[in-house]
């Protein structure tokens, strides 16, 4: 009897739905691999584009890579020698991944001004193309400011992240941070198998 309960009570916590977190702090999306676009240089592409292994882009009318100069408005700039990614006027950036992901998240900033909202929605999708997570989120920098914006990023328990997107009026997008994928229970299985048979094959020689 306790076992058929202890059975149902997993199967129940696997049903629930994956617990989120949004995170302005890069440092939250572990052993991550960084796409920085320095080799870009103002490449206009709707894509698929891979800007990293396993990491496609994708855009709107408009979009580039390779950024090296944006007018945000009240927001200040971005460039002075440092490349982004980059929507037109009204857009979106889609970074979509080969390997689901637990977390994923960038430096983000977009073109604002007193008729415009200070805003940028940040979603994740799972498989199929659905949202599992969306945020509206104020960035605000200042008129005088340069490369300046905030990290926004989504962090989940477990990987269940296909792509993250970026929408919003003229947003820059840089340093997509993505947690590298996490190897399957059964992975350190034949990990720990194989170094037992290593260790089995030592004992023997000696």
């Amino acid at each position: 009897m306790k076992m058929k309960l202890a059975a149902l009570a997993l199967a129940f916590a696997a049903a629930l739905p994956a617990q989120a977190a949004l995170t302005n702090n890069a440092a939250d999306i572990g052993n991550a691999i960084v796409v920085d676009f320095e080799a870009y240089d103002g490449f206009f592409t709707t894509g698929p584009e891979a800007v990293a292994p396993g990491v496609i882009f994708t855009g709107d009318a408009d979009s580039q890579l390779g950024g090296f100069i944006a007018d945000l408005g009240n927001n200040g700039l971005w460039g002075a020698g440092n490349h982004f990614a980059a929507t037109g006027f009204i857009g979106e950036l889609r970074f979509t991944f080969a390997e689901l992901t637990a977390s994923a998240g960038a430096l983000v900033n977009h073109f604002a001004n007193n008729d415009l909202p200070f805003s940028v929605v940040v979603s994740a999708y799972g498989d199929n193309n659905q949202i599992i997570e969306s945020y509206t989120l104020a960035v605000s920098t200042g008129a005088a400011s340069l490369n300046e914006g905030l990290f926004l990023g989504i962090t989940r328990d477990v990987a269940d992240i296909r792509s993250i997107s970026f929408k919003g009026n003229g947003v820059v997008v840089d340093n997509l941070a993505v947690a590298a994928p996490v190897p399957e229970p059964e992975t350190y299985a034949m990990l720990l198998a194989g170094l037992g048979l290593i260790g089995m094959a030592a004992r023997r020689r000696t």
